[in-house]
């Protein structure tokens, strides 16, 4: 299962539904910046939307993810309780106060238009001026940008010399020869650049410091080795990730451009008001449930074992004779498996998404090939709980 970048997540059934709360006020959903009404009022109807050609949002989503509440018998609507719950998990496909960097708006929008090549689904909307994107949009832009102010990385370092790496344009043998900026200012990614003005070359102060809110939460300060933005497009003969879309621009983290990014984020350090994840994953869950998964044999497929002894993540060599890890070993895998998923969000989990087939959701590249047609295949559910916090 290795772990592979994918700068956008494929089809809009991305993301999670959490523990449900109580319909009274949850903790999350009176902690959110967007506007629930409004999802009630005006959002939710574009799910029941009948449309030419397609079926409706609900049809699909009744049974996958982000999750829609099955509707009462005889209503055609949701009642209060349920769109707290369907509220709690759509919002989780969605950057507040950025539609462009919000998956539910880019995976059913037609590529000429702006938006992702990937929806199960199809294509609902093949102009941004559509009212139903429209009514998205604004209903994103209720909310506010997640911000880092606490960021304690230097802004002119990044400006000045790290920008300009965005910029370049590459050469045939530095990854796909395309510069960054190229895909990242029109993919719902977490690299989401800002796009260039007309005959721009570089961006302005304003959107240079919306990129460096970006581009910080993509690094840990202090860490170049733990820093996804100069892991990725590493080699992995180098240390980098298994793959990014965009190719492999270092062969060597002795590349000036590596080292400039590299620079940059020793120019932070690790702060106490850094955000820690809301799920806290469970190691013992992980030991007796999701390790069983690295050692099962499949038709056709290598065990996960036979190629992460030596790939990325790592899985610890099993001792002469044994036939599951030891507490040790078992331990030092949970450190390194806990890196390709992010807590509480399977739909964002390389771990889940790279076996995954893409009509489920997956994404189209994944070395040791495809393990799961389904989301509800009984593996892919028992990782999708670990994601969760299930303990």
């Amino acid at each position: 299962m290795n772990a592979i970048l994918k700068p956008f997540m494929p089809i809009v059934v991305a993301g999670a539904l959490l523990a449900q709360a109580p319909p009274q006020t949850p903790a999350s959903l009176s902690a959110s910046t967007l506007d629930f009404a409004f999802f009630r009022d005006r959002v939710q109807p574009v799910f029941l939307q009948k449309r030419p050609g397609h079926a409706r949002c609900l049809v699909c989503h009744e049974n996958g993810t982000p999750r829609l509440e099955e509707l009462s018998p005889g209503a055609t609507t949701w009642n209060e309780e349920q769109s707290r719950k369907n509220f709690e998990a759509w919002q989780r496909v969605v950057a507040p106060g950025d539609p462009m960097a919000s998956r539910l708006l880019m995976h059913p929008l037609a590529p000429q238009a702006g938006g992702d090549p990937f929806h199960a689904g199809g294509k609902h909307w093949t102009s941004q001026s559509d009212p139903e994107w429209q009514t998205l949009a604004a209903w994103v832009r209720t909310g506010s940008a997640q911000t880092n102010s606490a960021s304690t990385l230097n802004f002119e370092f990044y400006r000045t010399r790290v920008e300009p790496i965005f910029l370049k344009i590459r050469q045939p043998n530095e990854g796909s020869g395309n510069a960054c900026f190229t895909c990242h200012t029109k993919i719902a990614s977490r690299l989401r650049l800002q796009p260039l003005g007309a005959g721009a070359t570089a961006w302005s102060e304003a959107q240079s410091r919306s990129n460096f809110e970006v581009v910080s939460r993509l690094v840990t300060p202090g860490d170049p080795a733990t820093s996804r933005l100069l892991l990725h497009p590493l080699s992995p003969e180098a240390g980098g990730d298994p793959a990014h879309t965009g190719g492999k621009f270092w062969t060597s983290n002795d590349n000036p451009e590596w080292q400039t990014l590299a620079a940059w984020v020793r120019t932070g350090k690790a702060t106490g008001a850094a955000v820690a994840p809301s799920v806290t994953l469970d190691f013992a869950y992980f030991r007796d449930r999701v390790q069983p998964i690295f050692l099962q044999k499949r038709l056709g497929h290598a065990r996960c074992v036979v190629c992460h002894e030596n790939g990325t993540p790592r899985l610890e060599e099993l001792s002469p004779g044994a036939t599951t890890w030891n507490e040790e070993q078992s331990r030092k895998n949970f450190e390194a498996w806990q890196r390709v998923v992010a807590p509480g969000d399977p739909m964002a989990s390389r771990l889940l998404m790279h076996p995954l087939a893409p009509q489920a959701g997956g994404d189209p590249f994944h070395a040791g090939g495809k393990h799961w047609t389904s989301q509800q295949d009984p593996e892919w559910q028992i990782l999708s709980n670990w994601v969760r916090g299930q303990k």
